[in-house]
């Protein structure tokens, strides 16, 4: 690619919808030019047969045609948009794509489990392009959950888990009450995912540990702006028990949580205290990058770029 090409990366995420506008630097790396974020909550659209709701439906129309707009003076070959884990379940794939394409006017791919962990770790690591630091990337999604362990920028083991701070939050948490006993079993649902492959993600040595999503960001904005503790098993304890103690969605205002995760936010700390307890993490670690940062890294180091 050229220098000073702008191009673009679009995450249909299951839980928000992300566009990032980048240019190319003199040494091959890129700058960060824009970026746009939208909740569009696709997953909050399942009914109990996967299938995803006109609502929601529109809702990623109205977002992508926004994109749209952003995208005007971006050639084509320049643009390069995944659907994720809502639209690889929806049984009415087929019927959402071409309206979505037609929203924002580019081709979308609906990538794999094993593509989505691969390209999340590139945008994790990318500030570790000359070190051979083992590190263990997570991300909580909307829809799914992705665990990828390497060396350096390259991922050596990884899995998509079936389940995602939405799924989880309206499966456990269905009237937005928070209670001891629903967190306790969203956290052991999580964990019986989790459980069959722990052995190989605790044995591989890792040591750093990224989180690289929406959950982990709320986590530590929260962190950051109170306590500034280490974002260890003991602390997300001692969150999930002031949510229940808050008892409702609404009132988790009160821990310093965005009005815009609210929704969705439980049903992710549940999957990331069980990701902690089954990996033995002793602390977490906000993430350079994920999804969209490593389809920038894809699309520059392709040779028709």
């Amino acid at each position: 690619m050229t220098q000073d090409a702008r191009f673009a990366a679009i995450d249909l995420g299951s839980n928000s919808f992300h566009l990032i506008i980048a240019s190319v630097k003199r040494d091959g790396s890129y700058r960060i030019l824009s970026r746009h974020r939208q909740k569009v909550r696709l997953a909050d659209g399942f009914n109990s047969q996967l299938e995803v709701s006109e609502a929601a439906i529109q809702r990623g129309i109205e977002c992508l045609q926004s994109f749209a707009d952003k995208l005007k003076n971006i050639s084509a070959e320049r643009v390069r948009c995944v659907a994720t884990a809502t639209l690889r379940k929806a049984i009415n794939r087929a019927q959402i794509l071409p309206r979505f394409e037609q929203a924002l006017g580019h081709s979308i791919d609906i990538i794999s489990g094993e593509c989505e962990a691969e390209l999340i770790y590139q945008g994790a690591t990318q500030h570790l392009i000359n070190s051979n630091k083992a590190v263990l990337v997570l991300d909580i999604g909307g829809a799914s959950t992705e665990i990828i362990v390497g060396k350096g920028t390259q991922p050596q083991h990884l899995v998509s888990l079936d389940m995602g701070c939405v799924t989880w939050q309206n499966r456990f948490f269905p009237a937005k009450a928070i209670s001891h006993d629903a967190c306790e079993q969203a956290i052991t649902a999580a964990g019986s995912l989790i459980r069959p492959h722990a052995e190989q993600f605790v044995q591989a040595g890792w040591q750093h540990v990224s989180g690289a999503s929406g959950t982990f960001r709320a986590l530590h904005d929260m962190n950051a702006r109170y306590e500034q503790l280490p974002m260890s098993e003991t602390w997300l304890r001692d969150v999930l028990a002031r949510a229940i103690s808050l008892g409702h969605v609404k009132k988790l205002g009160q821990l310093g949580i965005r009005r815009d995760r609210q929704a969705v936010f439980v049903g992710g700390l549940c999957i990331l205290i069980a990701l902690v307890e089954h990996l033995n993490i002793q602390h977490v670690n906000i993430a350079e990058g994920a999804l969209r940062e490593g389809l920038l890294i894809n699309m520059l180091t392709r040779p028709n770029f």
